[in-house]
């Protein structure tokens, strides 16, 4: 078998779980009580940093560890709620590109602003130092992610 894990302190990875569940619940309540109600969870996916708008459904696909086809029902769900279109790229008429509508905009800001909030609220419990080593630790670890073999 493997080594046991001796170390007092839970795996970075594992710490990570709470911050993410609290953030998903956090902006699903505030694209709720905005009147967004028919954005699903599984639509945040989507929306995730740096959004959707230029980008061609299999790259989102991709970033979300997705399917085509799953991608695919997802875009046509958030479509069909007015909150994107699927447009064919200029030069490549095979390609398609997503673009956010207005609908779809403020549902992102709604997402951004929630964000901001829950951050403003971790930077108060950290210490702004703390907090600003967290965020650059992520960001680095962002990074590398893709290059990362799990």
């Amino acid at each position: 078998m493997g080594e046991k894990y001796v170390d007092a302190m839970p795996l970075a990875a594992a710490l990570l779980r709470r911050p993410t569940v609290l953030m998903r619940h956090e902006v699903m309540a505030g694209l709720a009580a905005a009147g967004y109600a028919d954005i699903l969870p599984a639509h945040l996916g989507v929306f995730q940093h740096p959004g959707p708008d230029g980008m061609r459904p299999g790259v989102l696909a991709t970033r979300t560890y997705a399917s085509k086809q799953a991608m695919n029902h997802l875009l046509h769900q958030l479509e069909e709620g007015g909150y994107l279109v699927r447009e064919t790229a200029s030069g490549d008429r095979r390609t398609r590109i997503v673009r956010l509508t207005e609908r779809g905009w403020d549902a992102a800001g709604v997402i951004q602003q929630t964000m901001l909030d829950v951050d403003k609220a971790w930077e108060g419990a950290l210490g702004e130092e703390t907090y600003r080593e967290l965020r650059h630790g992520l960001e680095r670890l962002e990074g590398v992610l893709d290059t990362v073999r799990l």
